[in-house]
């Protein structure tokens, strides 16, 4: 009888510690599942979050007008060749060779232009002149002997005022760059004043070319708040053509062409 109740005790001893052991178990597992939801939430959250980013930082492009006579643009259709031209810059990290030359049209001054530019140029010359404004092509394409002659020149001047070479160089370039880092020689860059740039950003030409430039498929190419992208001090008298949808996208999107170029290219 005794036996029978030791064997008792032990038995209802071994089945408490098999509940402990259960509930222990069950404890464990709820503990697992909520870490398992946690991290579920967090990973939610954190992708969400980065979609987010990545939405605000590229986004989406533009709808371009239906016609090409929407809000008075000069709307042209390039073939896909012809775009990635379009937005193809010239600089550091994008040399031109020596011996390319683009297809040039010459205007009535005598200076030429690339050819994809000249009619989209015209026009927005003589819709300036319609509204009172008188815009002058002041320098177009130069060939590469041109453009290192300009550049030697300035460097020069630099040094003549006290700069040793490389600095007279470094701030040249910032300038007026060198034949192989110089976008004059795509032909897709004209100069449109003699005046200073901040002079000529108070005159009511450049207020017109602000304001309808991008309807033409012009953009300013250097301006100030992307000295550090371009790598070329800001010059408000210098335009460049991209075509209307691009120039309206990058007015949109807040950029300079070196951003545009990276967000076609990823597209």
């Amino acid at each position: 009888m005794a036996k029978r109740i030791k064997r008792s005790k032990v038995n209802r001893s071994y089945d408490g510690l098999d509940r402990e052991e259960k509930t222990a178990g069950l404890m464990a597992l709820r503990i697992f599942i909520i870490m398992v939801l946690i991290v579920f939430i967090l990973t939610t959250a954190a992708l969400f979050a980065y979609n987010f980013w990545k939405a605000a930082e590229n986004p989406p492009p533009a709808t371009a007008p239906q016609s090409s006579d929407s809000e008075d643009a000069y709307y042209q259709i390039y073939d896909t060749d012809v775009s990635k031209e379009l937005v193809a810059y010239v600089g550091e990290f994008y040399p031109v060779s020596e011996n390319v030359e683009p297809k040039l049209e010459q205007l009535e001054s005598g200076i030429r232009v690339n050819a994809l530019m000249k009619d989209s140029l015209d026009k927005m010359i003589d819709a300036a002149a319609k509204d009172g404004i008188r815009l002058s092509v002041i320098r177009g394409y130069m060939t590469h002997e041109e453009c290192d002659a300009s550049f030697k020149s300035l460097a020069l001047t630099f040094q003549d005022e006290g700069d040793t070479a490389a600095q007279a160089q470094n701030k040249a370039t910032a300038i007026f760059p060198p034949a192989k880092r110089n976008e004059y020689r795509s032909g897709m860059l004209v100069k449109l004043s003699d005046l200073p740039s901040d002079e000529f950003e108070a005159t009511q030409a450049y207020q017109w070319l602000y304001k309808n430039g991008v309807n033409y498929g012009f953009i300013n190419r250097y301006t100030a708040d992307k000295e550090e992208l371009t790598g070329i001090d800001a010059d408000l008298t210098v335009y460049r053509f991209v075509g209307t949808e691009n120039a309206r996208k990058m007015r949109s999107f807040g950029m300079c062409l070196e951003e545009y170029y990276d967000y076609c290219m990823a597209r």
